[in-house]
């Protein structure tokens, strides 16, 4: 289990990147953490199998970017939030690879968050050290 925390420690994951045939995706990487001002050395592949949410049009699978350390993964995690402001990554959202275990657990977190959010609007919640955090909203 150690040796697979460390070889993960080295991986992002990509959600939302347009799928398109004969992509070239470590470009398209490449090009997303450009827009977060880190240009380090990636490899990248799309995981999962090819499904199509209908006839037409077929679902992005996720990409598993490899890095050369962990440290430039924590730095892109950090800087991560600013795509919400890109105006072409806008859609494209990036996390640590995680173990399905963990996948589990943040998936119930983000749950319990949608529920405070639900109950108490009127504060900010977030997720922080695995659990779920609230303040009050700062009106300006």
């Amino acid at each position: 289990a150690v040796v697979s925390t460390q070889s993960r420690s080295r991986n992002l994951m990509l959600f939302g990147l347009k799928e398109e045939k004969g992509e070239l995706l470590c470009d398209k990487v490449a090009q997303v953490l450009l827009e977060l001002g880190e240009k380090p050395k990636i490899e990248a592949s799309r995981i999962g199998l090819i499904k199509s949410k209908d006839k037409k049009q077929v679902a992005d699978r996720p990409v598993k970017v490899t890095l050369t350390s962990s440290t430039i993964v924590q730095q892109i995690l950090t800087r991560a939030r600013h795509l919400r402001s890109s105006e072409l990554f806008s859609k494209v959202f990036i996390s640590p690879d995680r173990s399905p275990e963990e996948r589990a657990e943040q998936q119930k977190l983000v749950l319990e968050l949608k529920k405070r959010s639900n109950d108490e609007p009127d504060k900010r919640h977030y997720i922080k050290g695995g659990k779920v955090c609230s303040v009050d909203k700062i009106v300006v």
